[in-house]
C-alpha cells in the first residue's frame, strides 16, 4: 500500500509506540531481574514435588528465555509495528478491515482489482480467499470520510509488487463498509451480494 497512492500515508502510532516500550521496559526488567535472582530460581525450583518436578531444570532457563523473548518483541514492536496510516488529506486513521491471499494467478490479479474498482459487490464477490498464495488483498476503511481502500499486492518472481490503489467513496464505499471479512470468500452468499440493488451504486 505504501508505493500505491499519494492519497495515503504511513505514521507512527502513538498508542503503538507506548505499548511496544511498556514491552521493551518490562523485557528488560525481567532479563535483569531473571539473571540476576538466577541461583534463587535454581534453588526454588528444586523443591517442586509431584507432576511439576520434571519442569524444575526448565524454570530458571526459562524466565531467562521469556524475559529475552518479550524485549525482541518489544524492540521489534516498535520498530516494525508501531505505525498506521491514515489519509494525507484530513489525517483519518485508516481501519484495516481485510488482508487475505487470493487463489489468483499474478497475471490475473489487474482483471480482479477492476472488478473491486466497479465498487459493485455483486461484481468482485465472492472472492477467491485461500491461506496462502502470490496475490493479497487488503481493504482499509476511513468512517469519518466514508472512503474506503482496497489494495492488491502480487507476488512477481521473489517481489511482491503493489498494483495501483483503488479508492471507493459514496454508495461503493457504502456497500463495502457492510461487507464483513469472512464474507468475501465462499460465504459471501447470494443474499449478501443481492442486498446491494442501487442502480447508481457506481457514482
Amino acid at each position: 500500500m505504501h508505493a500505491a497512492s499519494t492519497e495515503v500515508r504511513r505514521v507512527r502510532s502513538r498508542g503503538q509506540i507506548i505499548a511496544a516500550l511498556v514491552m521493551v521496559a518490562a523485557g528488560a526488567i525481567c532479563l535483569v531481574l531473571s539473571f540476576v535472582m538466577y541461583d534463587a530460581l535454581v534453588e526454588v525450583s528444586s523443591d517442586m514435588q509431584g507432576r511439576r518436578s520434571g519442569l524444575r531444570t526448565f524454570v530458571a532457563p526459562g524466565a531467562v528465555l521469556l524475559s529475552a523473548a518479550a524485549l525482541v518483541c518489544g524492540l521489534i514492536w516498535l520498530f516494525a509495528w508501531s505505525y498506521r496510516w491514515e489519509r494525507v488529506a484530513t489525517g483519518t486513521k485508516l481501519k484495516q478491515r481485510v488482508n487475505t491471499y487470493l487463489a489468483v494467478a499474478p497475471q490475473d490479479a489487474g482483471a480482479l482489482l477492476e472488478r473491486v474498482r466497479t465498487g459493485d459487490p455483486r461484481v468482485y464477490l465472492p472472492l477467491p480467499v485461500a491461506k496462502h498464495g502470490n496475490v493479497v488483498l487488503a481493504t482499509w476503511l476511513a468512517p469519518a470520510d466514508s472512503v474506503a481502500y482496497v489494495a492488491v499486492t502480487a507476488k512477481v518472481g521473489r517481489e511482491w509488487q503493489p498494483l495501483p490503489l483503488v479508492t471507493l467513496s459514496g454508495n461503493a464505499y457504502n456497500a463495502i463498509s457492510l461487507v464483513t471479512a469472512d464474507q468475501y470468500g465462499s460465504r459471501a452468499s447470494q443474499t449478501i451480494v443481492n442486498g446491494f440493488l442501487d442502480p447508481f451504486l457506481r457514482d
